[in-house]
């Protein structure tokens, strides 16, 4: 392509380059004139925007007396802005009828148009190969969301909200087309670009199982790790029913690979000597709970389950970053509480289960004790409590048996 075209990208970004360079106009891209810009490109098939149109979409927020004259000022500062970055002579933005448009004399090139073009083009091919390689060229420039650092604006919104779902129900079939011809390889780097920009969605799916189909079966068990953690962390929710069935596959592809004696002896060993109790996912928690409750029909040990309540205090008030460093504290206390023969889990952000074997009733509550110690210790005075709920596990079995059958159910996991 001619090195006098103008490269706009705005998927994932905003930037500009002309005559093989990188064009800086200003250095605040959420500007009046860089938003200006940005409208008179993104209009530029369309045979352009009407004057009033981008005074509303400049102005519309903004107590300004003369829309029409703050706009007719922004035009003149714009083209002395592109006239400074060495544009060729030209009025770069022209007015006629009421209508604003970009001057033809200088071809442009905007990512989001090119991605919205190809997947009309697909759509017009009745031959389904050749339908999905033009769906793949348009889903390789889909590399973030439409302008994210204006996604604060009106018409960049109602843009953004329009390109990602083209770009899903696109990525959908194309994922579906390519996994079905065992094109593996992109069905892996497409769904990774995907998971990247929106993690909350279930492209991570489909990275575990194209690598799953290529055999590389600690990678997905990696991802998998990473998103389960991920909606922990940020969502206070388990894994969901898909994820965890994929986790089984991994296990037992894992287990039946070479050299499985020395991996199993590694995987087995604590990659740390951490003092205090031992944390695992809630799915872990159930297998061990199971364990126990079986141990306890053989031996008669004593067995209690926790469940920890964190709730804001006197001074505490609706903040969920401070709610969830408090969370991190919560577990900090427990773990430093409690002995190494303890399990604990995160439930949601509010709430942790404990386990202790080989304990009485009068010293749990010495536990609890400890924890709230430890815990009032670590945050500010009167920003949040724990409540505690404490019984045998013989006490809840049935109780606990209900709760974790309905989990096995939504789950699959048995």
């Amino acid at each position: 392509m001619p090195e006098n075209v103008l490269k706009i990208k705005m998927l994932g970004g905003f930037s500009l380059y002309y005559g093989g360079r990188e064009i800086a106009l200003d250095r605040n891209m959420a500007s009046k004139s860089m938003q200006l810009l940005q409208l008179i490109l993104i209009n530029v098939k369309s045979g352009g925007i009407a004057k009033i149109s981008l005074a509303d979409a400049l102005y519309g927020r903004e107590e300004v007396e003369n829309k029409n004259g703050s706009l007719n000022n922004t035009i003149f500062r714009l083209r002395k802005q592109l006239k400074a970055a060495g544009f060729p002579d030209s009025s770069y933005v022209i007015i006629k009828n009421g209508m604003c448009r970009w001057d033809e004399s200088i071809p442009v090139e905007v990512d989001a148009l090119k991605f919205e073009e190809l997947i009309t083009q697909g759509k017009d091919k009745e031959e389904i190969s050749e339908k999905m390689e033009i769906f793949l060229e348009a889903c390789r420039l889909y590399t973030g969301e439409f302008l994210p650092g204006m996604i604060g604006e009106d018409w960049v919104a109602v843009r953004n909200i329009h390109y990602q779902k083209l770009y899903s129900s696109t990525l959908q079939a194309l994922l579906e087309w390519l996994s079905k011809n065992e094109r593996y390889e992109d069905v892996y780097r497409l769904s990774s670009t995907a998971a990247d920009i929106y993690p909350f969605e279930d492209w991570a799916l489909w990275q575990i199982d194209s690598l799953i189909s290529m055999s590389r079966y600690r990678e997905a068990m990696a991802v998998y790790e990473k998103v389960t953690k991920l909606f922990f962390d940020e969502l206070g929710l388990p894994p969901s029913p898909e994820l965890i069935s994929r986790s089984y596959i991994m296990a037992e592809r894992i287990s039946q690979s070479t050299g499985v004696i020395q991996d199993i002896k590694q995987r087995l060993r604590e990659k740390e000597k951490v003092l205090g109790a031992y944390y695992c996912t809630y799915p872990s928690f159930v297998d061990i709970y199971h364990v126990i409750s079986r141990m306890m029909e053989r031996n008669g040990m004593s067995v209690y389950i926790m469940l920890c309540t964190m709730r804001y205090g006197r001074e505490g008030h609706d903040d969920k970053q401070k709610e969830q460093e408090a969370s991190v504290m919560l577990r900090k206390a427990i773990m430093e509480t409690l002995r190494r023969g303890d399990f604990y889990t995160k439930y949601n952000q509010q709430q942790y289960l404990v386990m202790l074997p080989g304990i009485n009733q009068e010293n749990c509550s010495k536990v609890s004790e400890r924890i709230d110690h430890v815990f009032n210790k670590l945050i500010r005075k009167g920003e949040y409590q724990v409540s505690y709920y404490i019984a045998s596990v013989a006490e809840i079995d049935d109780i606990m048996a209900d709760e974790l059958n309905q989990f096995q159910k939504d789950t699959g996991w048995n």
